[in-house]
């Protein structure tokens, strides 16, 4: 960042004597801070209010008591103040959708036959109609603590049941054949080797910043070595991972301009569905399809137990909170790696089997 005040964001004390920072920006949501100017957090602060998308048009015009008017007093309340932009983001593009189809209908009135329904209407995408559910549960939660209604109906609705393994994890041909697509030094290739190679979410990729880049002097044998400081925008976990040799090789070839590793071709920073859209299309281009960003971050992690991480070295990369959440790969690379030693006994047994019966001819 410049010395200069970045535009759009101003200053003030708050009743405690403490300096916050506040972004304004007509058409788009108000956010605060009270972190250090010009540090990472305030970098990472300041870069996900560009990236917001647009408020609707007559956010204002509600009716008293409806989806909509409850809607727009969560956005007013220090419930949402208080969360991250990227999960501000996130929340907000659910709520207006939500809105869209039920802005005018009456919080009170909504029983939980009604959300029952709506899932229902959705059972084709079971992903989406929980994803659907968890923001009616946090909107009618903000309702009854608000007095607004008595109960929260959706507490008592279930979730569809998934099958499925969620988010495809991209595979060694996958990542060979974008890799021959997409060149070293292209802005497609930067952005999948950072996610490939640090195993971290979109949301801390995309706007990761040149100033948590930290290089090495070269080693006896001339070969440089770095590392990525990232501080995760979910979680909160602070990391410190080493840069892989291709990523290193990726950074050195980048030809992007700026604080931002990444930007849109207008310079601007991705916002959370931008970005997302953007490698879905560059993997489409490589002749590739299911394959997101988040799969990269699942191949991340397959790659290390493959590898014969243990789950919590996978974990000390990819941030993960618990060890149910990475125990997965490491129990899918045993289970492959006791397949292949009881195949490979198999088959000696056959061969000896085999010579057995030759020699007694």
């Amino acid at each position: 960042m410049s010395k200069s005040k970045p535009p759009f964001v101003s200053k003030y004390f708050d009743r405690h004597g403490r300096l916050r920072w506040r972004f304004r920006r007509s058409g788009f949501r108000e956010s605060q801070t009270s972190v250090q100017i010009k540090s990472p957090e305030w970098e990472r602060w300041y870069l996900s209010c560009l990236a917001q998308e647009r408020l609707p048009i007559g956010l204002s015009s509600v009716t008293a008591g409806s989806i909509n008017a409850l809607a727009v007093a969560y956005y007013e309340s220090s419930s949402w103040q208080l969360l991250r932009p990227t999960t501000q983001a996130t929340y907000r593009g659910e709520i207006e959708r939500f809105r869209r189809d039920h802005g005018e209908k009456s919080v009170r009135n909504m029983q939980h036959v009604h959300i029952r329904k709506m899932l229902d209407l959705k059972a084709m995408h079971p992903n989406a109609a929980n994803n659907r559910l968890r923001i009616i549960r946090i909107l009618f939660a903000f309702a009854q603590e608000r007095a607004w209604r008595p109960d929260n109906p959706a507490k008592e609705v279930k979730k569809l049941k998934v099958v499925s393994d969620g988010y495809h994890v991209w595979n060694e041909a996958e990542i060979e054949k974008f890799e021959s697509f997409w060149p070293v030094g292209s802005r497609e290739r930067l952005a999948f080797d950072l996610l490939l190679y640090t195993g971290q979410r979109s949301a801390d990729v995309r706007l990761m910043t040149r100033n948590q880049i930290s290089y090495e002097l070269p080693d006896e044998d001339g070969k440089r070595r770095g590392t990525v400081a990232v501080r995760q925008e979910k979680t909160g976990a602070s990391l410190i991972i080493p840069l892989h040799e291709a990523l290193l090789e990726s950074l050195d070839a980048s030809k992007t301009q700026g604080l931002l590793l990444l930007q849109t071709a207008q310079n601007r920073p991705f916002s959370p569905k931008g970005f997302s859209n953007w490698i879905c299309a560059a993997a489409k281009e490589a002749g590739l399809t299911g394959c997101t960003a988040h799969g990269l971050r699942k191949s991340a992690a397959t790659r290390l137990a493959d590898a014969g991480c243990s789950a919590h070295e996978i974990m000390a990369v990819t941030g993960h909170k618990t060890l149910s959440e990475v125990q997965r790969y490491t129990k899918s690379a045993e289970q492959r790696d006791k397949a292949g030693k009881a195949m490979k006994r198999l088959q000696e047994t056959h061969r000896e089997r085999k010579l057995s019966n030759l020699r007694q001819g």
